[in-house]
């Protein structure tokens, strides 16, 4: 059995972007980049696609109106709709409405995990989808909650995975691990949320998004795999394929746009464009999962 997905995360459409904030966001190019990502992805056909969150710009930050806000969640919708894979996603901290804080717009169009969603998307996998801000919103804590409740429905979720011999791919949209400044961009409690990781093996891999980084960590037994925004350079997505001895590849896809990407490019210095695409094995790459290698074996 060989499995192939792509994994989306921080496309930030903003329809009426008057500057494009931050290096490597290029917001006022948003709504070329959201149409380029259906036909790029389903040029892979992968079995299914999964978006690690900020899909949009609300929350903090952009102070964009309620009206707009909900403009925009019709239009991304509308646009992943052209996905032909079956497609899933976790909420970030720019999902929420600015204004209230509030992802019950978000959630007309896109299922919220309250506070997990396990989905069987092929023999023997399951995505394990949290929603990091059941308890809090985006604008109050940008970095998310781990709260007792995800650990909780983690737990049963990877007790009953075991039982069943499936492996869970966890996907939240914050860090779990630290880079150079330790906690920075890591969900709240992430310390708990590795122990319980590590105490559940059917748990083979996590992952991210959230700091626009491509980086690929091997912690304890399990892989940890963050991944670059879609709004920026290096402007792409991962395809993933997991085999059935264990095997985890991923590349790195950039989309069509070589002006965006050139332009976000220019807006960084080299050392900084070096961290947002990471080194090349952090955008694609090949190690075997022991967790995966055993469930499936």
């Amino acid at each position: 059995m060989s499995v192939r997905f792509a994994l989306l995360t921080d496309s930030h459409y903003h329809p009426q972007a008057t500057e494009d904030y931050a290096a490597p966001k290029m917001l006022t190019r948003g709504r070329a980049v959201l149409e380029a990502i259906p036909a790029a992805v389903n040029a892979l056909a992968p079995d299914f696609v999964v978006h690690a969150g900020d899909l949009l710009c609300g929350g903090s930050s952009f102070a964009m109106p309620t009206d707009l806000y909900e403009q925009s969640v019709d239009e991304v919708a509308d646009a992943f709709a052209k996905i032909r894979a079956p497609f899933y996603c976790v909420p970030g901290n720019h999902d929420c409405d600015a204004q209230s804080g509030s992802f019950a717009v978000f959630a007309r169009r896109f299922p919220l995990p309250d506070p997990l969603l396990v989905t069987d998307v092929a023999p023997r996998l399951r995505l394990a989808l949290a929603n990091i801000y059941h308890a809090c919103s985006g604008v109050e804590e940008g970095a998310g909650i781990w709260t007792e409740a995800l650990d909780a429905s983690l737990r049963a979720a990877a007790t009953q995975a075991t039982a069943d011999g499936a492996a869970l791919l966890l996907v939240l949209h914050t860090w779990i691990l630290s880079d150079h400044t330790l906690n920075r961009g890591l969900v709240k409690n992430a310390e708990i949320l590795v122990e319980t990781i590590a105490d559940h093996p059917a748990i083979a891999a996590v992952f991210t998004g959230h700091r626009h980084l491509n980086r690929i960590r091997m912690y304890r037994d399990f892989l940890v795999v963050d991944t670059s925004c879609l709004i920026g350079f290096p402007l792409g997505f991962r395809l993933i394929t997991l085999g059935d001895d264990g095997l985890f590849k991923t590349t790195f896809h950039t989309l069509p746009l070589d002006e965006i990407n050139a332009a976000s490019y220019a807006r960084s210095t080299p050392a900084e464009n070096d961290r947002w695409q990471g080194e090349i094995h952090d955008r694609a790459t090949e190690v075997f999962l022991p967790r995966l290698q055993r469930i499936w074996s």
